[in-house]
């Protein structure tokens, strides 16, 4: 019977301590975080991605067909507008400047037999009016020697023309020649060379080998396109604040500006999937170091479209809303934004009035003050939660 008697102590035991502990803890409420209502500064933004590029950069492209005989320059050097930078073989269009030139020359001869030749016609012509006035010689050797004159003053056209087309010949063969020396268009840096010495350099815009020579840019107008998207774009504007952050750095922002804005939208590769259009957007950076920034680097910025400071504010996860899909989209209440307010140790559902929003906060225009204590999670809590339910603090309430 001892025994007996223990064994059902034991078990009356076993029973009643999750009992007691259930009642304890029903008691103390649902455990939630709870943090209160702030005044903080709400910068509602836009995140894209992009690269960064220069504004001003001069890729240089041979005009004409040639061997490379010198590169005057190395990656990094700073050049400066009209210094030269490469130079081709230019034997070939050597030649050619002096065949046109002995062809001018050959035509400048060719005028003055002409202009000889138009005098002595001319002369001829007034000896035979004299004599056909005095009727010594007849009406059809008078016209023979007047036409003979009209066409040595023609031939002395068309020589002077001929002679214009030759120079003509002549200074595109030496615009040829110029070519074969290439100058910087720009001062700035040389940041890329495509071509080596001993290499044909050929004129094509197909992009094969040979047809980029060297690429100068400003290092000062280092700046980021993003593409933004067309729902987003209306909501961008010129000046607008902006943060990049580069792969190569991307814990150290770099503010920016926002410089301009395409007017039409990016066209997609051929082939590439067109379900979406972006505008691109060129982003200015400030004047601090841009040491870590280098041309073609990825990138992601964030666009601060509006600002709001010193407004009351809570925790995203904070505000609930009666936009799901099994709400009905008739009821009164539909759209709403509320949040839980800790009242007395209970629940108290708040209908509020969001304002802007950034990545971690949403601003509240109505419905709290600063001196309420809000739910914010866990969330397998808050959206369990009714209005009345008993809550406690899981931890102290985060300042």
């Amino acid at each position: 019977m001892k025994t007996r008697a223990l064994g059902i102590l034991a078990i009356a035991t076993l029973v009643s301590v999750p009992v007691f502990a259930h009642w304890r803890t029903g008691d103390q409420g649902k455990q939630v975080d709870i943090e209160a209502v702030q005044s903080r500064q709400i910068r509602a933004s836009i995140l894209t991605s992009g690269t960064l590029v220069y504004e001003q950069q001069a890729l240089l492209s041979p005009e004409v067909i040639g061997r490379v005989r010198h590169v005057n320059v190395r990656e990094g050097d700073r050049v400066e507008k009209g210094q030269v930078l490469l130079v081709l073989d230019d034997e070939m269009l050597r030649a050619e400047v002096e065949q046109h030139e002995a062809i001018v020359a050959q035509q400048r001869t060719a005028i003055e037999r002409q202009r000889v030749e138009l005098q002595a016609a001319r002369r001829q012509a007034a000896r035979m009016d004299q004599l056909f006035s005095s009727r010594m010689i007849d009406a059809r050797h008078h016209e023979q020697e007047q036409q003979a004159a009209q066409l040595a003053e023609i031939g002395l056209r068309t020589a002077r023309e001929l002679l214009g087309q030759s120079a003509a010949q002549l200074q595109q063969a030496r615009q040829r020649l110029a070519k074969a020396t290439i100058r910087a268009p720009m001062s700035g840096v040389v940041v890329a060379i495509s071509i080596k010495e001993g290499e044909t350099a050929v004129p094509s815009a197909s992009g094969i080998a040979g047809s980029s020579l060297i690429t100068i840019a400003d290092p000062t107008t280092l700046s980021t396109e993003v593409n933004v998207d067309e729902a987003d774009i209306p909501r961008v504007n010129v000046g607008q604040q902006a943060a990049v952050f580069a792969a190569g750095n991307p814990d150290a922002p770099v503010s920016a500006r926002v410089a301009h804005i395409a007017l039409t939208p990016r066209t997609a590769s051929p082939g590439a999937p067109s379900a979406g259009r972006s505008y691109t957007v060129r982003l200015r950076f400030g004047d601090e170091s841009q040491l870590t920034l280098r041309p073609g680097m990825s990138c992601r910025a964030e666009i601060y479209t509006r600002t709001a400071s010193d407004v009351l504010s809570v925790p995203l996860q904070a505000v609930l809303s009666n936009n799901s899909e099994t709400a009905d989209p008739m009821a009164e209440d539909a759209g709403q934004h509320y949040v839980y307010v800790v009242e007395q140790g209970r629940a108290v559902k708040r209908v509020v009035e969001p304002g802007l929003a950034d990545d971690q906060f949403q601003q509240v225009s109505a419905g709290l003050t600063a001196d309420d204590q809000v739910v914010v999670g866990p969330y397998k809590q808050l959206r369990h939660l009714r209005a009345g339910d008993s809550v406690s603090p899981a931890q102290a309430a985060r300042q």
